[in-house]
């Protein structure tokens, strides 16, 4: 399989200064003193995050089991269970894609609260989510410019930990990628390192769609994604 990897700068993300306000929460739309600076200064800081990475691999040879939960992708078997499974309904093929925001801007959260700044240090992660979703919003969209000339489209894009998708999973994931690709690599407990990553699978097919947020469908609830994710409906909804 071809192994696709995408460069990104922090500038290519748009960061939404209200969400990351409402992260902290506070008022979005008049964000006081100190947020507002904390904010700025923050977001500056973005230009030194320079490990901002993302990639994918494209699986032909695929097999979906959506009464058993499972896919499969020649000898590998994803128990993803039955929500993920469906969404993939109507798939030819499936991307199975990785991304991460670095480890700098989680270095620097985390040396923000050792010292005391607590807010300084919570902003600093929420841009870190939010970085991390941009990411994949390119690998997404590099996806879709990658298959749009066969007449194909993509699903939403689905992760181990969500849905009933065991995170334990992940290592068969990252068995289809070279080693430490885009410089993640796995704890024994199967999290990513860096913390700001992201990976999973998306369908690809000439019957498959993108569906918009489905958060509400996942019973993951204290999750910083689903945060993201909820915000970003709520202030796109807004600004239509």
């Amino acid at each position: 399989m071809e192994v696709f990897t995408i460069e990104i700068q922090a500038e290519e993300i748009a960061l939404d200064k209200g969400i990351i306000a409402e992260l902290a929460g506070v008022n979005p739309e008049n964000i006081p003193e100190p947020y507002n600076s904390i904010i700025l200064r923050e977001l500056d800081q973005t230009v030194n995050y320079n490990n901002i990475r993302g990639g994918f691999v494209i699986s032909e040879n695929i097999h979906l089991l959506p009464d058993e939960g499972v896919f499969k992708f020649n000898d590998l078997v994803f128990n993803a269970g039955s929500k993920i499974v469906n969404y993939l309904a109507g798939s030819e093929k499936l991307a199975f894609f990785a991304c991460t925001a670095g480890e700098e801007v989680t270095l620097r959260s985390r040396q923000l609260m050792k010292t005391g700044y607590m807010v300084e240090g919570y902003i600093v992660d929420s841009i870190g989510s939010l970085l991390v979703e941009g990411a994949a919003d390119i690998v997404m969209e590099k996806l879709k410019n990658e298959i749009g000339p066969e007449g194909l489209n993509i699903t939403n894009r689905y992760s181990p930990g969500h849905c009933d998708w065991r995170l334990d999973q992940q290592k068969k994931l990252f068995s289809l990628f070279p080693e430490e690709f885009c410089g993640i690599r796995l704890s024994e407990s199967s999290l990513m390192i860096p913390l700001k990553s992201l990976s999973g699978v998306i369908g690809i097919g000439t019957e498959v769609n993108l569906n918009g947020f489905l958060c509400d469908e996942c019973d993951l609830m204290n999750c910083i994604y689903r945060e993201v994710y909820t915000l970003r409906r709520s202030r796109y909804s807004s600004n239509k």
